[in-house]
């Protein structure tokens, strides 16, 4: 996957986070991280000094240089002692782009090439239908888990999806999924909480993805809620006759960290279609143009 420019832009603009967090979630190591700051910052440097500025264990440090040095991050200088320095970031950045994509292409022909004998062991361990269906919701955790079901939710989708949101957050995660779903003719509705009832950051936040999806999607709506939404989430192709259905969402609870929460997930129809009513009640009475 190509780097996501606007997840970039959220990392950075959020309070306290380190450059170390942004490298690790562009799929560095936290040793390769640590290392590779510390060089950028005292410029050429033997393995040992890097182990002491960077806190990395000296036992792993000549491992994780070299592994920097594999990856086109850091130049390895000969001599004795062999000393490291860190290329410039805009070389940084185009060479982690290119290693991106180069692992992506190996595990998409490795999947390809097994896929059909994988398909089949599963199918053997595969539980029957019937005992699944038993299930009213599954429970995820929020945070990656539950980005990771929404983007899923997003590519199945066949004809709209309803958003309900604080201030949508999370959407340069899932953004290539749901813009990619509007193409295929996906109806988007996003409800996001009233301003009033948003810290100053929130509202900040709310204001940029407002402005992001109107520059992704040309049709979407989007409406500001009157009153504090009771949950949070996403409802996928609802039916009143109760035939078809998704959804995945977050009970509200203040008391709780939304880190430390689990999001539920459901291909119930019929529950799905309550949401759904419990949405377009929320959008044509409770709920205002932006």
């Amino acid at each position: 996957m190509v780097v996501n420019q606007i997840y970039l832009y959220f990392l950075v603009q959020k309070i306290d986070v380190e450059p170390a967090k942004i490298l690790e979630e562009l799929g560095m190591s936290r040793y390769q991280a640590k290392a590779l700051l510390a060089l950028m910052k005292h410029g050429e440097a033997k393995a040992s000094d890097v182990s002491e500025l960077s806190g990395v264990p000296r036992a792993k440090i000549y491992a994780v240089l070299d592994q920097l040095a594999d990856l086109g991050y850091v130049d390895k200088i000969p001599g004795r002692p062999v000393r490291f320095r860190a290329k410039k970031p805009a070389e940084i950045l185009e060479r982690l782009k290119y290693n991106t994509l180069s692992e992506y292409s190996r595990r998409l022909s490795m999947l390809e090439q097994v896929e059909k004998d994988l398909t089949e062991s599963l199918m053997r361990m595969y539980s029957p239908a019937e005992v699944r269906s038993r299930e009213l919701i599954r429970v995820v955790s929020v945070g990656e888990p539950s980005e990771r079901e929404t983007k899923i939710l997003y590519s199945e989708s066949k004809r709209e999806i309803n958003i309900i949101s604080k201030s949508f957050e999370y959407y340069p995660k899932v953004r290539d999924d749901l813009v990619e779903a509007t193409k295929r003719g996906v109806k988007v509705k996003v409800l996001l909480l009233g301003r009033e009832f948003l810290e100053e950051r929130s509202e900040a936040i709310q204001k940029e993805i407002m402005r992001l999806i109107r520059s992704d999607i040309d049709d979407v709506e989007i409406r500001i809620s009157k009153t504090i939404l009771p949950l949070r989430g996403s409802i996928i192709d609802p039916s009143y006759d109760y035939r078809t259905g998704k959804a995945i969402f977050v009970v509200e609870d203040p008391e709780t960290p939304l880190y430390l929460r689990d999001a539920a997930v459901t291909e119930n129809p019929s529950l799905v279609a309550g949401m759904k009513k419990y949405f377009d009640l929320i959008w044509e009475y409770e709920s205002t143009e932006t």
